[in-house]
């Protein structure tokens, strides 16, 4: 009998319930906080439209069917780079994506052991091609100053060994 009443309780106080789905990949840099944006967001293609540079398309993931992250934007750098034009916020009729909010930081940068700079080899890509000049190749490898990063991904293609993850921010 313990047990019946204990399986009532639970499922009576919502125990049953499927676990939250979190998004594992990174907005776009205007999103607001998670649970508003998930709300707010209509899913209408407007900002992956407006996105200049094509970073923007549907959260697809399997994990992410039948969830309300299915369809949400979320930022791919893989073959770009944010120029933070604020193009993708301004086309957003919901309010999702909002430029008064302020730029928000979505990935960092993660250096692999497959760094030619920190392998002692003389490599300077991902230096030259920081915008902010966050990344600084040294005698010892690579240092990033993550206060100056803002994630624009413009390190990762710029690096030839494929050294460079840009990862989620959550």
């Amino acid at each position: 009998m313990t047990h019946f009443f204990c399986r009532w309780l639970t499922q009576a106080l919502g125990g049953s319930r499927k676990p939250e789905v979190v998004c594992h990949e990174a907005r776009p840099p205007w999103a607001i906080e998670e649970s508003q944006f998930l709300s707010l967001c209509s899913r209408c293609g407007e900002c992956f439209k407006a996105c200049p540079n094509g970073l923007l398309k549907p959260a697809n993931q399997p994990e992410y069917d039948d969830t309300p992250i299915a369809g949400t934007p979320v930022l791919d750098l893989a073959c770009g780079q944010c120029s933070y034009c604020g193009s993708c916020a301004r086309a957003c009729p919901t309010g999702a994506l909002d430029l008064q909010l302020g730029r928000q930081v979505q990935t960092r940068v993660r250096i692999e052991a497959s760094c030619q700079a920190r392998q002692g080899f003389y490599c300077l890509l991902c230096e030259d091609a920081c915008p902010q000049q966050a990344i600084k190749a040294t005698a010892d490898g690579v240092s990033i100053n993550m206060a100056a990063c803002d994630g624009c991904g413009a390190c990762g293609l710029a690096c030839l060994h494929g050294a460079i993850t840009l990862i989620p921010q959550l």
